[in-house]
């Protein structure tokens, strides 16, 4: 892994109280899958920006190992997403920077 993604798991487990080092695999795959899913619903950015990198927290929490809040987590990240998307500030910018 490189370094910036090392640091945007070690933070991401910090939020969702993953101690495990066997947990980063887990906690990356789970962050690049919320990345897809919000590009494929036309939201585009990056964790700089703390509404995106929310998006990625309540994803995360939704997904890994919080049984009795995740169907909380998933309708506040869909809330998320979706607001995100509607806003019309998380479009995809010509020339595919975000």
């Amino acid at each position: 892994m490189q370094s910036e993604d090392i640091d945007i798991v070690e933070k991401i487990k910090k939020r969702i109280r993953a101690k495990s080092e066997t947990a980063n695999e887990e906690v990356k795959d789970l962050i690049n899958a919320c990345k897809k899913e919000l590009e494929m619903k036309g939201v585009h950015g990056d964790e700089t920006d703390p509404m995106y990198y929310q998006a990625i927290v309540l994803y995360c929490k939704a997904h890994y190992g919080y049984d009795e809040d995740s169907e909380r987590f998933e309708k506040a990240y869909n809330s998320l997403r979706d607001s995100m998307y509607l806003s019309g500030n998380y479009e995809k910018k010509e020339g595919g920077e975000n």
